[in-house]
């Protein structure tokens, strides 16, 4: 008896730890626009941590923002978010869309700050030349100049 008890309580437990299949939200949001929000909550958080009081001074409340743009509501977000953690590969699939964008973005940007570095560069290069040709003209002029007759001392003689 003790052995069935033991059996049916080991049995019982195998089947209650089994993830339920948990029925999607009324107001699921989809992949695509979790990944767009997902997105903008980063670059939110990331932009708190570089000037929080720029942010502040333009945004209230950032994340109230982020739904208010996206039509929805903290509690749906949130319904939907634990939806997609509950399924680990489309919440895989969710952040890998998420990392494509920003590694896009990244590059978007680098390429932008190495055009400016580049014409910074052009500029400066320019000038040093324009400075170079100057200095080679007036270094011609002072040796196509006829020099002073010097006395014996060293001293240029009076005209």
């Amino acid at each position: 008896m003790k052995k069935l008890v033991f059996l049916l309580t080991i049995v019982f437990l195998f089947f209650s730890c089994g993830s339920p299949q948990q029925n999607p939200p009324a107001n699921l949001i989809s992949e695509d626009l979790m990944s767009e929000i997902i997105f903008d909550i980063i670059l939110i958080s990331s932009a708190k941590g570089i000037n929080k009081q720029l942010l502040q001074n333009n945004i209230e409340n950032p994340l109230n923002y982020i739904y208010r743009s996206y039509g929805i509501d903290s509690l749906n977000f949130a319904q939907s978010n634990d939806y997609y953690t509950r399924y680990p590969a489309r919440y895989n699939l969710i952040y890998d869309k998420v990392k494509a964008r920003l590694k896009s973005k990244k590059n978007y940007y680098n390429a932008i700050l190495d055009e400016q570095k580049r014409v910074k560069d052009s500029v400066r290069r320019s000038h040093q030349n324009q400075i170079d040709t100057i200095k080679i003209k007036q270094d011609k002029s002072n040796l196509t100049r006829k020099p002073f007759p010097l006395s014996k001392k060293g001293y240029p003689l009076p005209k």
